[in-house]
């Protein structure tokens, strides 16, 4: 049978131009004026071709047209409802959107979005677009100087700076109305951080036109957030735009415009609908989108309580998932809360209850919500739902702040009581836990004393299913990593703590450092006459000094701005609230101040191994790039100290590795150190031994290598400078062993905190390799924060920097002097004991004392409260621990500016580890058991006095072996003087 082909096309034809004269008049009639100044004829054409070949706007559908490599995608849905845009940008929650064109038809009857998504070109400010933008602005005299100091010439240039940050597409159809406001608005937004909202009342076209401009806008899910809270308050959109701005020094800004009414008639100023509005989308740059907003779509719940349950949820999953890691994941959590809202809203009633400051009668409704919730969460028969809303509850009654009720906020954040936790045997309970919850971020910050310090690490991770690997284990590793800070932090007045952040995958790091420090200060800034802010309802009772520091993926510019918003907020001590600032500080990759402790602890345990690496060659093995802090000023102090002595043989990172038995060329490494460049970057040219290579972890092979390589290669030292907590642990440890069973380094001296868990170094040991803890070998960084953080406390700005370069000078011999004194103190233990005890077991031993005696004596200090100008003692131990040219200048200043109970924690500290360091261990402790603690320090910082005299006169004299005698009298003498002057003789 032959096939009439004509026939068919005919058909086609016809039907095409019968849609096309029904459809053509209508689009072309019904689309707003808009929609052809920012479309250009061919997109036109395109989207009415589609839209007639679809059969017009009767048949209920959505078309998707996009360009050749997906990066400009319209959607055309015949609905004509704002739930259809939703479902579009749903479809793009992980990308990044530089620009939106929005667009109702007059009946709404169709909708017509166009999403612009990145890289796109950038505008080119030499083009003539560019120009005529300019000259088009000029011509309709929509800018003017805000101010009479503002020259023509100078709004021009602003001008052109926000232009230079758009894509191309925004200056080819450039509306000069529209730029106009934006420019407006951005110059509010110059050191601001809040989302900034505009609300105008168009009557003469029934619509508002809604604004909202934000500085380091969220990368992803911006626009579907406001949208759909757009639809939520049953907003009809007319018409909407979008704008990310992505300026040549790294700065965005995004601008989102809306032409909506309500109930057909325009969005009024001051109504309650705008005060509700103005509520949801000032939370759109810190929040990103979830699975649990179906509470504000079916139950109507605003965004800021959703946000609560997303914390509650993660907060929950994370003590939960040690029970079963199959049955509370996030996944797991989220399906059942949504299965069992009345019971979840008797939970979230609990909380507001306990922390709505409107309430007069809190604690009866506290307690009677309780209640309620608690029956409720009693009666779900499904395990994973009672028992995830039964920590709901212990989270809530333990929260003792909140910044939940403040009425400006960048995410949310909990001071609670560490009595929520469940301890092993033995563990020590924190004094304080902070939890916050931001812009696709989670984090805690654990505390073991009042006075602590620790850094803020940033994990960031690439896809979902390492988030969730990573979150099973956050709170267990910043726990980890706050006790090991506890041990580390002997020698100073702080004691440990730690931040850790984990990103999700489209998570921004700069916003989320962001969000959690203005959290943190939301709970620690006092009020006018109380210890919290208005609106914080506070349980604590006191108030906290909080000392931060950086940790992984903190960059300087977050320094700066952490200790910037602090001072702009009215934090009493800024200039404290963070160390290694760029300029008034004691950057730690700059000055290697980590580094300088490792190298001294490996220099005392090479000598141990009967190798001066002065006179000696020694070969060393690395992890952690040239471009990292530790292990790039490791390699510094290597090549300073000993020269070619020194053969690393191996280095790896996150992004490659490098091998050369005759050692890598030390020039090389450190011009991979100034130029900030991985390993991998090192030039195979260098590499001199046949054996050797570079390999990148871009291939599945260079990952093995990398992976490997520190098991591998056989050297003196082992030196772990980066990489991820426990990688090596009980499961791999015999990987470090060679074919012969024996370790492939003989001593490891940990520059990076917890490469290693307790049992690889326990088996290890058991091999004879020489194990310096984390907590002892790179404890030289947080001395020099603290150091730094006294001087920011002290001290100006400008009066630190005036004398800086003596300053740091005076720091660095302090610090490796408080390495030398530990590294020799711990090898002479060592030895004593015939090496019953290994090195890891006396650092803790060690750390263990003087943190005991230290708290012991602060708790004494605190309990007297004596008047340290008056006390000679104890004003003598303060002024020795501090650099002596900060004494000098400003020595009242430090009894004055610096907390009390910051001094007294300061002499506690440097009064138990001066002593133990120079007694050694036990001696001290058992002296504190016989008489009142601090009976023995003053008795003994006397006698130390006398025995210095006694030391300068036999200095003067010429009595035969006096050398000797005088080791006799450094080792024993304080000793034997302090035990006579307290009546122990």
């Amino acid at each position: 049978m032959d096939h009439d082909h004509s026939r068919i096309l005919d058909i086609v034809r016809n039907n095409l131009d019968t849609a096309l004269k029904e459809t053509g008049p209508w689009f072309l009639g019904n689309m707003p004026a808009y929609y052809y100044r920012t479309h250009s004829d061919e997109e036109q054409v395109r989207h009415l071709h589609a839209l007639v070949s679809a059969q017009g706007v009767d048949q209920r559908q959505t078309l998707t047209l996009a360009d050749d490599k997906n990066r400009r995608v319209t959607y055309i849905s015949t609905s004509g409802t704002t739930q259809d845009l939703v479902k579009a940008l749903e479809g793009h929650a992980k990308a990044t959107l530089e620009a939106a064109r929005l667009y109702t038809s007059q009946d709404g009857k169709l909708r017509l979005d166009t999403f612009v998504l990145a890289p796109q070109e950038r505008a080119d400010p030499n083009s003539p677009e560019f120009a005529q933008a300019l000259a088009s602005i000029r011509e309709h005299g929509l800018v003017f100087p805000t101010s009479p100091a503002d020259s023509p010439l100078e709004w021009e240039d602003g001008l052109s700076q926000l232009l230079s940050g758009a894509n191309r597409d925004y200056v080819d159809k450039f509306e000069p109305e529209r730029v106009a406001r934006h420019f407006a608005l951005t110059k509010k937004l110059v050191d601001h951080e809040s989302v900034l909202m505009t609300l105008d009342e168009l009557d003469h076209d029934n619509e508002s036109r809604i604004m909202l401009g934000m500085s380091d806008p969220p990368p992803t899910g911006l626009l579907l957030e406001a949208v759909r809270i757009l639809a939520r308050k049953n907003l009809i959109l007319h018409r909407g735009y979008a704008d990310l701005f992505q300026f040549p020094d790294g700065g965005r800004t995004a601008i989102l415009s809306f032409y909506a009414c309500h109930n057909g008639i325009p969005v009024r100023s001051d109504s309650e609908l705008w005060r509700e509005l103005q509520e949801e989308l000032k939370l759109i740059k810190w929040h990103a989108p979830h699975g649990l907003e179906a509470f504000a779509d079916d139950n109507g719940w605003p965004l800021k309580r959703v946000m609560l349950l997303m914390a509650a949820a993660e907060f929950a999953h994370q003590f939960l998932i040690k029970d079963n890691m199959w049955a509370y994941t996030s996944e797991n959590i989220v399906e059942e809360l949504l299965d069992h809202r009345e019971q979840t809203e008797a939970c979230i009633a609990f909380f507001e209850a306990r922390f709505d400051p409107a309430f007069a009668d809190r604690d009866k409704r506290a307690a009677q919500a309780e209640q309620t919730a608690q029956a409720a969460v009693e009666c779900i028969d499904n395990d994973i739902a009672r028992h995830t809303l039964e920590w709901f509850l212990r989270f809530f009654r333990h929260t003792l702040r909140t910044n939940y009720y403040l009425d400006d906020i960048h995410g949310l954040g909990f001071r609670l009581d560490p009595a929520f936790l469940d301890l092993a045997e033995g563990e020590e309970r924190p004094y304080g836990v902070f939890f916050f919850h931001g812009p696709g971020t989670q984090g805690f910050h654990v505390r073991y004393r009042e006075m602590a310090r620790g850094g803020v690490r940033v994990v960031a991770t690439r896809t979902q299913e390492q988030f969730e690997m990573e979150s099973n284990r956050l709170y267990d590793e910043v726990t980890a990593l706050a006790r090991a800070q506890q041990f580390k932090n002997k020698d100073i007045p702080e004691g440990g703590a730690k931040a850790v952040l984990l990103l999700g995958p489209n998570a921004d790091i700069r916003l989320c450092v962001k969000s959690m420090a203005d959290s943190l200060l939301d709970l620690v800034l006092p009020g006018e006459n109380s210890h919290t802010m208005d609106g914080v309802i506070d349980y604590l009772g006191k108030e906290e000094v909080i000392y931060l520091g950086p940790d992984e993926n903190i960059i300087p510019e977050d320094i700066t701005w952490i200790v910037q918003r602090s001072a702009k907020r009215g934090y009493k001590w800024p200039s404290a609230i963070m160390s290694s600032k760029p300029r008034a500080g004691i950057n730690h990759k700059e000055y290697g101040v980590t580094s300088l402790g490792v190298i001294v602890f490996a220099h005392e345990i090479l000598r141990a191994l009967d190798i001066d690496p002065h006179n000696k060659p020694f070969t060393v093995k690395m992890t952690g790039g040239p471009k990292g802090d530790v292990a790039g000023n490791a390699v510094k102090l290597f090549h300073e100290k000993y020269g070619d002595n020194a053969r690393i043989l191996a280095m790896s990172d996150g992004h490659g590795a490098a091998h050369d038995p005759d050692g890598l060329n030390h020039e090389e490494l450190l011009r991979l150190m100034r130029e900030e460049l991985s390993i991998s970057s090192f030039s195979p040219d260098k590499i001199k031994h046949k054996d050797g290579f570079v390999v990148a972890t871009n291939t599945p092979e260079g990952v093995r290598i990398r992976n490997s390589l520190h098991n591998t290669v056989k050297a003196d030292l082992f030196l772990p400078a980066g990489g991820r907590p426990d990688t090596i642990n009980g499961a791999n440890w015999r990987d470090f062993l060679d074919s012969e069973s024996k370790p492939t380094a003989r001593a490891v001296v940990e520059g990076a905190n917890l490469f290693l868990t307790q049992e690889a170094r326990d088996r290890l040991e058991e091999l004879d390799v020489l194990v310096v803890h984390g907590s002892s070998a790179n404890k030289t960084g947080v001395i020099g924060s603290s150091y730094e953080i006294l001087g920011g406390l002290v001290m100006s700005e400008d009066e630190f920097l005036a004398i800086k370069d003596d300053y740091v000078s005076q720091v660095l011999d302090i610090l490796g002097q408080r390495a030398r004194d530990e590294a020799r103190l711990m090898l002479r233990e060592y030895k004593r004991c015939a090496k019953c005890r290994p090195l890891t077991a006396l650092s803790l031993d060690l750390s263990l004392e003087i943190n005991t005696l230290s708290d012991a004596l602060y708790s004494c200090l605190v309990a007297q409260s004596p008047d340290l100008a008056r006390d000679e003692t104890l004003a003598g131990l303060l002024m020795s621990y501090c650099p002596p040219i900060l004494v000098e200048n400003y020595g009242e200043r430090i009894l004055t500016r610096v907390p009390p109970r910051h001094l007294y924690a300061l002499i506690a500290s440097f009064a138990a580890s001066r002593m133990v360091y120079a007694e050694g261990m036990g001696w001290l402790t058992r002296m504190a058991e016989m008489q009142d603690l601090e009976t023995v320090v003053r008795a003994y910082v006397g006698q130390e006095k006398l025995l210095a005299e006694y030391m300068q006169v036999l200095d003067g004299s010429d009595i035969a072996h006096r050398d000797h005698i005088a080791r006799l009298l450094g080792s024993a003498g304080r000793k034997l003087l302090t035990n006579e002057a307290l009546g122990l003789e």
